[in-house]
Formats: C-alpha cells, sequence, structure tokens
C-alpha cells in the first residue's frame, strides 16, 4: 500500500510524535509512506527512521490556495493508495488535494478541540480515527460526521526507542517537567502555580518546561509574577529531544481537554511517574496511584500535592514510573497502533464509497 501522510509543522506535540511512530512502522511493515510537511525541529527524527519527506515551506503558516495546488502537483505524480492527514490543523488542505487527485483520505483527531476544524462532507472522506472514546463522543454529540466514519485507535509509543530511566537517578536536585506546545490548553499556568506551591516545601526543585507557541512570552513573565523565576528553564523543541525526557524525574501534565495524550506516554514510557488532569482519555493510561496520579483540572494545590507525594517518597516513585512503563508495553505500542490503523484503511478501502 502507498501512503501519503500530510501534517503541518513537526514541533513537539504529540501529533508529531503519533505521526513519527505511526511512519516508521508502516514503513517497517514493508509499505510505501512519504510525509509532506512543513519542516519543524523535529524533521531529522522521520530522516533517521528512514521517511522519504518532502517539505512545502509555509505549509503551516497559512492555507495558503498556492500551497495547495504545489502538493496536489507533487501528489499527482505518484498517486497513493490514499492520504492520511494526521491532524484537524490540515484538514483544509488534505480534503483539498484528495480532491484534486482524485483518492482516498483519512484524517485524524486527537482532542475534542479540533471538532471544529473537521471537513466533514467529502466524497473522499473514508474515515476519521480518533484517539479515545471521549474524542469519539465528541464528535458524534457536536459535528456532522458520519458514525460509521469513525473508528477508534488509541495511539501507542516505540518503547524500543524509549530507554526506561528510573527517576531520581542522580542526586541532584528534582526536576518536575511539562512537555509540548506553549499554548493555553496545556495548562502551563497550573504548572508554575503548582510549581510555587512546591518551591515552598522543596526550594531546591527545578521546573522544566519544554516547548515552543505563543504563550511563551506571558509564562515567562507569569515566572517573575511568582518569584519563582530562578527555578524554571524553558527549553525550546530540542533536537534531542529523548535526551531530554530522560533527565526529568517527574512530568506534571495539567491538561485543560485531552484526547489521551501521546506525551503522556513518552513520559510513561520512559519510566516517569506522571501527575495528569483527569479530563478526557487521559483516563484510559493512568491508573491512579498504580501508574500515575489524575487530578482535577485548574487545581494547582492538588498537583502541587501529589507531586510532593512522589518527592518525599522516592521508592513509590519509582515504583510508579516502572508500572508506568509496563503498562504501556503491554497496551500502547506503536505496533499495535499501526496494525488498528492498517486495519482501518482495508476496512473502509473495501467498503463502498458514501456519497457526498
Amino acid at each position: 500500500m502507498e501512503i501519503a501522510l500530510l501534517t503541518r509543522k513537526l514541533d513537539v506535540r504529540g501529533s508529531t510524535i503519533y505521526t513519527l511512530n505511526l511512519a516508521s512502522q508502516l514503513t517497517a511493515r514493508g509499505h510505501g509512506v512519504r510525509l509532506i510537511c512543513g519542516g519543524g525541529r523535529l524533521l531529522p527524527d522521520f530522516e533517521r527512521a528512514g521517511v522519504p519527506v518532502v517539505v512545502f515551506p509555509g505549509l503551516g503558516d497559512s492555507t495558503d490556495l498556492f500551497i495547495t495546488r504545489k502538493i496536489a502537483r507533487k501528489v499527482r505524480e505518484k498517486p497513493p493508495t490514499l492520504l492520511h492527514v494526521m491532524s484537524p490543523a490540515a484538514a483544509s488542505t488534505g480534503a483539498s488535494v484528495a480532491k484534486a487527485v482524485g483518492i482516498p483520505y483519512f484524517i485524524s483527531v486527537h482532542s475534542p478541540l479540533e471538532d471544529a476544524r473537521m471537513a466533514t462532507s467529502s466524497k473522499y472522506l473514508r474515515g476519521v480515527l480518533v484517539a479515545s472514546e471521549s474524542v469519539r463522543e465528541s464528535l458524534v454529540n457536536e459535528t456532522r460526521v458520519k458514525k460509521d466514519l469513525i473508528r477508534v485507535v488509541m495511539p501507542g509509543v516505540d518503547v524500543k526507542r524509549l530507554k526506561e530511566t528510573p527517576p531520581f537517578a542522580s542526586e541532584g536536585a528534582p526536576v518536575i517537567g511539562i512537555l509540548g506546545p506553549l499554548e493555553t490548553v496545556r495548562g502551563h499556568d497550573t504548572f508554575l502555580e503548582a510549581a510555587k506551591i512546591i518551591l515552598a516545601s522543596h526550594p531546591e526543585a527545578q521546573f522544566l518546561v519544554i516547548g515552543e507557541g505563543p504563550e511563551e512570552d506571558r509564562l515567562r513573565k507569569k515566572t517573575e509574577e511568582l518569584g519563582i523565576r530562578k527555578n524554571v528553564t524553558f527549553h525550546a523543541d530540542p533536537d534531542n529531544y529523548f535526551t531530554v525526557l530522560s533527565g526529568v524525574d517527574v512530568f506534571l501534565m495539567p491538561f485543560l481537554q485531552i484526547g489521551l495524550g501521546n506525551t503522556v506516554l513518552e513520559a510513561m514510557a520512559c519510566g516517569k511517574p506522571v501527575v495528569a488532569s483527569s479530563v478526557g482519555g487521559v483516563f484510559y493510561v493512568i491508573k491512579e496511584d498504580e501508574t500515575g496520579f489524575l487530578r482535577p483540572k485548574n487545581d494547582p494545590p492538588a498537583f502541587a500535592e501529589a507531586v510532593c507525594t512522589l518527592l518525599k517518597d522516592r521508592d513509590k516513585a519509582r515504583r510508579i514510573g516502572h508500572a508506568a512503563r509496563l503498562h504501556v508495553e503491554q497496551n500502547f505500542t506503536a505496533e499495535r497502533m499501526a496494525a488498528e490503523t492498517l486495519e482501518a484503511y482495508q476496512r473502509a478501502l473495501e467498503s463502498p464509497a458514501p456519497n457526498g
């Protein structure tokens, strides 16, 4: 099967991790895979995985019709079996390219907040792959996407590439991290407010904000307002992404909304305890006090309490981190995700095309 994947910028976010894992697995299974994207910091990871990449500068910065036409011309040179749009952010471009080339396409939806960008009335749309049951319910209840197009394929990560590095392996100050784009929905305000509370009892703690985004300037100012600037480090999307992950002891992920959480899975696969918001599909990933902690969104004291528990009882932190790794190995592998995605492709392509 020849598969073209379409996404925007390859920055550090769950959809990029998802794209990398899927592309790597499909390639390993002998399928022809090519990635169409707008470039980005994680581009070398795709090249190292042996995934052919075509970069269109500007894809992701706009929905310029000229860029869409250029992509369609390139795809038409060697039409794939299908086009897979990796997030609704590129849905408009994907729908236009599929129509221009005359090929079926699929869309992946990772979070309920992405629903509004869905294209729902194209005869070329053959499947919508969602990250969790909560996203499926959101699509069914709040959009016009046909139920029979929606399939739940929970994400998976490459556990072979992610080395388990137990927390508190060094004698230095503990590091609490948050991973992902600096956007309001990620809950960075809660992270920083929880940090201030944690520092009252653990003044040596350091806090690492990994990612880039529109909220960066405001968040930097907030660290000054809270009086915690010297304990907070902002780290742009790293070239040594997995090395940075291994250096964090506890991940604090206070999402306001999420589908399931690729970044949560990556952290867990590294053997790190995760404290996350009890929203979306995170319930499927974290078992309270076994593979992590769940706390109400927008509740800094609750997040701080959970992190302090781990800082005080480091043996427990290591046990939870190891259990998290095993949970991902058993239930959230990239191999399983790729197999279910291929099954969704086959079932949709073998079924009669919907009217549109």
